[in-house]
């Protein structure tokens, strides 16, 4: 019964928003890819909206409800038959109101095959940013692997017209493959390693920031940014791109860039207890995300007592244990300590200790709850706080060890009362 009114819901959305799509005059700009959509939309939107009346999809509302409910601009209403009585009855008001952005920012988010047809029959963008193609989603009934997640989401860029765009991560040798079968019209490339139309180089990483140099036409531009992480130069290209790509000056986009910042639990640095400090990514957790956080945990910090906290990862199928283990060899690469939170996250522990880190420097807990109880911070503490969403939820540990958990609601990911009521 619950998935019939789940249809039927989704069914009704579905007629109302493909109505007020029939009278939006703006462009449309998507991101597609299998991390970074939420940080990359959100640096999209800093640039585009200094110059227009942008409107975006709110947080990480990719999904087919996620689309419908930006679009209708209503709520979810969850498990409450009241508030989707109510928001079903705004969704039909909004639907006959007209949309007066100039520009529609949405990120497309797919977990299984045929999930993008449905996306694009609301949808059909002007821009297509694609940032990656790595394994996330290949649980049962999911993706069987690569090749089935890059078809899937390659149909955003396949469905635009005959002047539409594509921005394309060229250092991901799937979107290279793309990018050179396209060819030069309406293709924008972007690289940290390739040869490409936007290219980041000489990438300089401090706790106060990340800088780069940016190659485009010849020419060379400063640009920096308040956000951590090396690879945030992947969410930075494709904002400046979109910049250019609406007419802006290429320098007012950089600048706009200044003042962009994180989503919550996206690799916020956050005042932990006793001069601790913490590395908040604990929104979610990938393979390809998770080395890249390590990466920049090792990077930081000098002096200081380095400490990966990692959940699982979720929706990684039959290869999950092997996936955890392999991240779990890295990680005496670039932590002192190591804490795993979650079922699968034990081999993380189990991969560690193979590659030389003490039994005494690793700890593994079932919740979060737990390992915070164990934790005792030390000032020159620097952890890095990492892993899925469902069934891990470490936003719930950087609470507990936060100097200042009365901002958690400011500062975290998943703060909202029907997100605290799920385990």
């Amino acid at each position: 019964m619950k998935n019939l009114v789940r249809r039927a819901v989704l069914f009704l959305l579905k007629i109302m928003a493909r109505y007020r799509m029939k009278k939006f005059r703006g462009k449309i700009v998507i991101v597609t890819g299998s991390v970074g959509k939420t940080s990359t939309k959100d640096a999209i939107f800093t640039v585009l909206n200094r110059q227009f009346r942008v409107r975006r999809s709110e947080k990480s509302m990719n999904s087919e409800f996620g689309l419908l409910l930006t679009i209708l601009d209503i709520e979810s209403g969850y498990s409450s038959a009241f508030k989707w009585g109510a928001f079903l009855l705004k969704a039909f008001y909004n639907s006959f109101s007209r949309d007066h952005s100039e520009i529609l920012l949405l990120e497309l988010g797919v977990d299984k095959k045929g999930d993008m047809d449905f996306l694009l029959s609301i949808v059909r963008p002007d821009v297509t940013v694609f940032t990656n193609v790595s394994p996330v989603h290949i649980a049962d009934g999911q993706f069987a692997g690569l090749d089935e997640i890059f078809e899937e989401k390659r149909k955003a860029i396949d469905a635009m017209g005959v002047d539409g765009i594509a921005v394309l991560n060229v250092d991901n040798e799937f979107i290279a493959k793309l990018a050179k079968k396209r060819g030069k019209k309406n293709t924008l490339t972007y690289s940290i390693r390739e040869n490409a139309d936007f290219r980041a180089r000489s990438l300089k990483l401090e706790l106060d920031g990340t800088s780069f140099i940016l190659e485009h036409e010849g020419k060379k531009y400063e640009v920096s940014s308040s956000v951590l992480g090396k690879y945030n130069a992947f969410v930075m290209l494709p904002a400046i791109i979109c910049g250019l790509i609406f007419k802006m000056d290429i320098v007012d986009a950089i600048l706009a860039l200044g003042e962009y910042q994180l989503p919550p639990g996206r690799m916020s640095l956050i005042a932990g207890k006793d001069g601790s400090s913490i590395l908040d990514s604990s929104y979610n957790s990938s393979p390809e995300a998770l080395l890249e956080a390590l990466k920049l945990l090792g990077a930081l910090g000098e002096g200081k007592r380095k400490i990966a906290v990692l959940g699982s990862m979720n929706e990684l199928g039959t290869s999950s244990h092997r996936m955890h283990e392999e991240l779990g060899r890295a990680v005496p690469k670039y932590a002192d300590e190591l804490i795993t939170v979650g079922k699968d996250a034990e081999f993380f522990a189990k991969g560690a200790l193979n590659a030389g880190m003490e039994k005494g420097k690793v700890s593994s807990y079932a919740n979060a709850h737990a390992a915070a109880v164990d934790y005792v911070p030390k000032s020159k503490d620097l952890l890095l706080v990492k892993g899925s969403q469902n069934m891990v939820r470490l936003e719930r540990f950087v609470k507990a060890v936060m100097a200042e958990p009365e901002r958690a609601s400011e500062l975290l990911v998943r703060q909202e009362k029907d997100w605290k009521k799920i385990d």
